[in-house]
């Protein structure tokens, strides 16, 4: 809740309008959303909007209640009126980028990053927020371009780079991701997800059909995190492309055992169903 109290702060507006009830009304809602009182937030931004409805700043407001309650479309209705009054706010620009990202209009999302980048360049993670939407859209060429942008501004972002290098993977652009994971690895030795970096690298020697490399990269992740379903999953697979069926097994059994199946980032696939079969 800490974060969202804290996105509130930036993103809330408190204008100098002629109508001192305004800014009453606002100073209120930033008050009352400080202290985590939401209802009572909305309310006073809502008061104002309908006493003053040209009043750019209380749109806003309201729109981040929206978002944080879940509500992304009317959100968007609230960034997008504050946006008719008041153009080219960079903020708000922002929170409805991110609103279209929640309902995966991400071509939306876009157009609203292209005109903060328009604006100011040099925003924080925006060329990240812009190549996750072009991602998304499995625009892997746009999104490779802007990810080298955010890596020339932030050179140890360590998301850029580990998005750099799915994307890469994507563009079947083999031997530049494989570099591109000496140097993460080298940069971020105690980086806390170490063994996903590992499990991937796995992935992708596997990919391109250096098994033995890739159960090298598997061990590594296993050392690392000895309840790692998706790595147990993962060498089973490579296990059978080496064609060690025992092993293969015993390592299904295993993530099964670690509820692969719950996993988030497991999705049922050909070396899934080939295991089963094998491992009955």
């Amino acid at each position: 809740m800490k974060k969202i109290v804290s996105f509130i702060v930036i993103l809330l507006f408190c204008q100098s309008l002629s109508a001192q009830t305004v800014d009453e009304l606002n100073a209120l809602g930033i008050k009352h959303a400080k202290k985590e009182k939401f209802d009572e937030a909305f309310s006073a931004f809502d008061k104002a909007i309908n006493l003053y409805p040209n009043s750019p700043g209380a749109y806003a407001n309201r729109g981040n209640i929206y978002r944080f309650r879940g509500n992304f479309d009317l959100a968007i209705a609230d960034y997008s009126k504050f946006l008719d009054l008041s153009p080219n706010n960079i903020n708000v620009l922002y929170a409805r980028a991110g609103a279209y990202k929640e309902v995966a209009t991400f071509d939306k999302a876009i157009s609203d990053y292209s005109k903060v980048i328009e604006i100011n360049p040099s925003q924080p993670d925006i060329y990240f927020d812009r190549a996750y939407s072009y991602i998304r859209l499995k625009d892997y060429e746009n999104a490779k371009n802007d990810l080298i942008s955010q890596l020339k501004i932030s050179p140890k972002d360590f998301k850029s780079l580990a998005n750099l290098i799915n994307v890469k993977k994507e563009l079947k652009l083999f031997d530049e991701a494989l570099a591109d994971y000496d140097k993460i690895l080298n940069e971020f030795p105690n980086q806390p997800n170490l063994h996903i970096l590992y499990n991937n690298r796995a992935n992708l020697y596997r990919e391109t059909n250096k098994p033995k490399d890739a159960l090298v990269e598997i061990e590594k992740a296993l050392k690392l995190n000895k309840n790692y379903a998706i790595g147990y999953f993962n060498r089973a697979a490579i296990y059978l492309d080496l064609g060690d069926e025992s092993n293969a097994c015993k390592d299904l059994k295993k993530a099964l055992s670690l509820n692969l199946q719950k996993d988030p980032h497991f999705e049922v696939d050909e070396d899934f169903e080939k295991l089963k079969s094998l491992c009955k």
